[in-house]
């Protein structure tokens, strides 16, 4: 097992050569976590994270609406923070309607797992964005279900990871 990775981390990631979790990452899964054990290993719900207490992290959060029939994954919101990496704010517009980013995407197939799995994910995504000091995005992508067993929802908590400065050897 990977060194990077709390027990609580790993359970939840597919690669573990991914970066460990942020601090805000982790404190998200660690009350989720929580609070399904305090539903009787139920989904807890978006009444479960009052924005007042992740207030410092919400401009980290995407949080998508799940749609049936067909499946699609609705951008319910964009925190500030999410938006200001990205090329655009996508509130509003559903995930099939992006390019490149509908059924089969990597970004799809996340969400899908989510979904069956009924458990959080933390994985990489590619980033596109327009800042070039940025190198990777990672998400921590949970499941949320108004009556703790049907999902209606999923969260994800974003970290941009920055590329290391090129050091430059000066020679006198």
């Amino acid at each position: 097992m990977n060194d990077w990775f709390s027990p609580i981390e790993s359970r939840y990631t597919q690669d573990e050569s991914l970066p460990k979790m942020s601090e805000d990452q982790q404190a998200f899964l660690a009350r989720w976590v929580n609070r399904s054990a305090d539903i009787d290993g139920g989904i807890p719900s978006r009444a479960d994270f009052p924005p007042n207490h992740f207030a410092l992290l919400m401009s980290k959060v995407t949080v998508f609406d799940i749609l049936h029939s067909p499946l699609d994954f609705h951008f319910r919101l964009m925190g500030t923070g999410v938006r200001e990496n990205t090329h655009k704010d996508f509130t509003g517009i559903n995930l099939s309607e992006l390019d490149d980013k509908g059924p089969g995407s990597k970004r799809w197939t996340q969400l899908a797992t989510v979904l069956r799995q009924k458990e959080p994910l933390y994985d990489a995504l590619p980033y596109v964005g327009p800042r070039v000091s940025i190198k990777m995005v990672t998400v921590l992508l949970v499941p949320m279900a108004s009556d703790h067993q049907n999902i209606d929802k999923i969260f994800q908590v974003t970290n941009f990871i920055k590329r290391q400065p090129v050091k430059l050897n000066h020679h006198r």
